[in-house]
């Protein structure tokens, strides 16, 4: 049976995505150099107003630093935009080696061979599509609000923007036009960011999803018959391998591609860590710090304003984007634990005592399961999401002390 589906299509609306904001090249790279000339001078802009935002908010922080106050309304988007900016330059900055990764993903040992690799293969890219689309319409929620409320409170009262501005925001022209600014890159920044997380959940689940595949294709090792249904083995009471010479060697390629295929699924994934590394340790860092400071501000609002719905939607994203990553990560573990157990599942008791000891060598790998980490030692586990919570707790009662 031939499978035409791409498994990069899971990651297609990902990179268009990231390409449209000018987080990243255009994948694949277009065949128009004007396109491609272009689009590196959006990107340019794209930077400069992000490098421009980011130095708003440093400029505020230091201005209001003997506020406490002030300075938490001003670094829960600080720190957000600088993790944002983390994320940015680990995408361009390694796009040699995020290369590799799409050739992998795009690779003979990724790609599906029969119908259910096919089904799930489809599957997985449905889900993350809706979970991306999901992530976008929380961002253009967001960014209205985020809009929205300030221009409510300013009928009401006085505001003060979280970024520092080179002219007067007293008057309406000028704090229409830093708002309208504050709106637009926020708008930009939090798209781009959710895409780039949406981004890197995408290889997490690709790397479960594949594990899936391979566990399928272990348990199955043994079938007398091809993908086309076509029987390929003589009906035997002794050993398969043995009594039927020419099934002994489809069972070694069958063999000889799963072990090709485990070892790829774990250089993909230790690669994406490798890549990821420096930018999810900081996701750790400051996710902490964002929701206790978020939820700071949160106690003090009116359960009616505009500004009180703005930091809600606001917390359910940082709490979301967190929550992807470990749900993930815990996934991925899932799926490794159970090789060894779909390896048990085949009618491994029909083969030789040689053929045996092959599949025994690689349980042996199979005991070490594929965990993604942070910094090598933080697992990307729902027991890390409990004890990231349980810190910002932590930190947040001692906001209140203050």
């Amino acid at each position: 049976m031939t499978i035409t589906y791409s498994t990069f299509e899971a990651f297609r609306p990902h990179f268009n995505a990231l390409a449209n904001v000018a987080y990243f090249k255009i994948v694949p790279k277009p065949s128009s150099g004007i396109k491609h000339t272009l689009h590196t001078a959006y990107r340019a802009v794209v930077w400069f107003l992000v490098i421009i935002y980011n130095l708003q908010h440093v400029i505020r922080v230091i201005q209001a630093r003997h506020s406490t106050e002030q300075v938490v309304n001003t670094l829960f988007v600080l720190l957000t935009t600088l993790n944002t900016l983390g994320k940015q330059v680990t995408f361009n900055a390694r796009i040699k080696r995020m290369d590799r990764l799409i050739t992998i993903i795009e690779g003979p040992l990724f790609a599906g061979r029969n119908a259910y690799d096919e089904k799930v293969l489809r599957e997985n890219a449905r889900i993350m599509f809706r979970l991306l689309k999901m992530y976008h319409g929380s961002i253009y929620l967001c960014g209205a609000m985020w809009g929205i409320s300030p221009l409510v409170s300013k009928l009401s009262d006085e505001v003060e923007l979280t970024g520092y501005f080179p002219f007067d925001t007293s008057d309406w022209l000028g704090f229409g036009i830093a708002v309208a600014f504050n709106t637009i890159v926020i708008t930009l920044q939090g798209y781009g960011h959710v895409t780039m997380d949406c981004t890197i959940v995408s290889i997490y689940a690709q790397t479960k999803t594949q594990l899936q595949i391979l566990r399928n294709n272990l348990e199955h090792l043994v079938d007398p018959v091809e993908e086309t249904g076509r029987e390929i083995c003589v009906r035997s009471t002794v050993f398969k391998d043995i009594e039927d010479p020419a099934f002994g060697v489809v069972l070694k390629k069958r063999l000889t591609r799963c072990v090709e295929h485990y070892k790829q699924i774990v250089w993909f994934h230790e690669e994406a860590e490798a890549v990821f590394d420096e930018a999810l340790m900081i996701q750790l860092f400051v996710v902490a710090w964002v929701i206790c400071m978020t939820v700071y501000k949160i106690v003090d609002l009116s359960l009616l304003s505009a500004e009180f719905f703005t930091m809600f939607v606001y917390l359910g994203c940082m709490l979301g984007q967190l929550f992807i990553y470990c749900y993930y990560g815990t996934q991925v573990r899932a799926e490794s634990e159970f090789i060894n157990y779909s390896i048990y599942r085949s009618d491994w008791v029909s083969l030789s005592p040689r053929f045996r000891a092959l599949l025994l060598i690689l349980m042996s790998r199979g005991m070490r399961s594929v965990v993604p980490r942070v910094a090598h030692i933080v697992p990307m586990s729902l027991e890390t999401y409990i004890s990231v919570l349980r810190s910002s707790y932590t930190l947040f009662t001692f906001l209140e002390r203050k």
